[in-house]
């Protein structure tokens, strides 16, 4: 197999990060309240204080957690002045390619990895599934006139595309395989934050740290509301424009 069909299993400081993600999702956390430090979460979670601390500094990131210098890290308070914002063109579909096709954008993909994650609970609870049920990764770079404009982290059910595997999703539209299969993603729930590039990030998008993307948490619904997609995808800012009507 070649390094793009293998998924590795992920550090665990990644593996944290998931479960204190889904601990402030579900509430476990609250806003504004006090995360245990680094030294308690290694105890409780039976890891070294490095990888606390590169988890922590992950949601830091993330704009989950925010630090105080002196008092210690907390989870980020919502901001009731962000809106709840769509960005689907007149087909539903929020992908990239749907975005930017129409201004006459050569769209192309670099694939970094893909093929099915060992069992993961974290992309099991985001997809809905049960525990174990095989889930599909697929991690690109899209470039749009040969630049790069966004890296995508997608996460599919299996047991809706189960030849996905003989697809190469650098020359074909992962959505006009979904819709191929009867499971096109027609309705949205999306997060939205303007946020620092991460350092991984930064180098595929060619962006110096410090400067701040876009950041897409989004779930896919088919037309008989079936949950088919999770996205994660952090989009360059100077390179894409996003407008929301607001009067919906």
């Amino acid at each position: 197999m070649t390094e793009n069909t293998v998924i590795k299993e992920d550090p665990l400081y990644i593996k944290l990060e998931d479960v204190l993600m889904k601990k402030i999702e579900a509430g476990d956390y609250l806003p504004g309240e006090k995360l245990p430090g680094e030294r308690a979460l290694a105890e409780i979670y039976g890891i070294n204080r490095m990888t606390a601390k590169n988890a922590i500094n992950g949601l830091v990131q993330k704009k989950y957690l925010y630090r105080v210098q002196g008092k210690g890290t907390f989870v980020q308070k919502k901001d009731f002045h962000k809106l709840n914002l769509g960005f689907l063109n007149e087909s539903g579909n929020c992908g990239i390619t749907a975005m930017v096709k129409s201004q006459g954008v050569r769209i192309a993909n670099k694939i970094l990895t893909k093929g099915t994650l060992p069992p993961n609970d974290y992309f099991c609870g985001r997809l809905k599934l049960a525990k174990n049920d095989p889930v599909y990764s697929l991690h690109r770079i899209r470039y749009g006139n040969e630049e790069p404009i966004a890296v995508e982290y997608t996460y599919l059910p299996c047991a809706l595309f189960p030849d996905i595997e003989s697809f190469d999703f650098k020359h074909v539209s992962l959505y006009d395989y979904m819709e191929a299969h009867k499971h096109m993603p027609v309705a949205f729930e999306q997060k939205f934050r303007i946020i620092p590039v991460p350092q991984k990030e930064a180098k595929y998008l060619d962006l110096d740290q410090g400067q701040v993307v876009y950041y897409f948490e989004f779930l896919g619904f088919d037309e008989n509301g079936i949950l088919v997609e999770y996205t994660e995808s952090f989009t360059r800012t100077d390179k894409a424009e996003f407008f929301f009507d607001t009067n919906g």
